[in-house]
């Protein structure tokens, strides 16, 4: 892992962000960021500036073991542009150890470009 966990002292709502485009297509991913183990992953938003256009677009939020663990493609809409709010799957909930989280794009699009934004609730110090 390259980036390492952030956690503020105070109990707030972390979140990490990314803003990914149709060229991030590397097949290990693209990092968002890392979740300190203990946290509890909430939701997942996504805003999609530029809609993906071209092939057949791909994009989904999780992990090197489950890439859609967080927010899969059909919930993201890649080829339609606006705001997506309130994204989940299969991993939100507590993690047990620091999470590296990463975007994956795949599907050949030509034109496209979209935030992430991952929220999470550290636990307590």
């Amino acid at each position: 892992m390259a980036t390492p966990p952030r956690k503020l002292e105070s109990q707030v709502i972390h979140a990490i962000r990314k803003r990914v485009t149709f060229a991030d297509t590397a097949a290990a991913g693209i990092e968002i960021g890392v979740i300190p183990a203990g946290s509890h992953v909430g939701t997942v938003a996504v805003s999609v500036e530029t809609a993906f256009a071209g092939g057949t677009p791909v994009v989904t939020v999780g992990t090197t073991a489950a890439p859609a663990a967080f927010a899969a493609s059909a919930n993201i809409a890649p080829g339609a542009a606006g705001y997506k709010p309130g994204l989940s799957s299969t991993g939100q909930g507590n993690v047990t150890a620091d999470t590296q989280v990463l975007a994956f794009v795949s599907g050949g699009a030509m034109a496209g470009v979209l935030d992430i934004l991952v929220h999470f609730y550290p636990h307590p110090l």
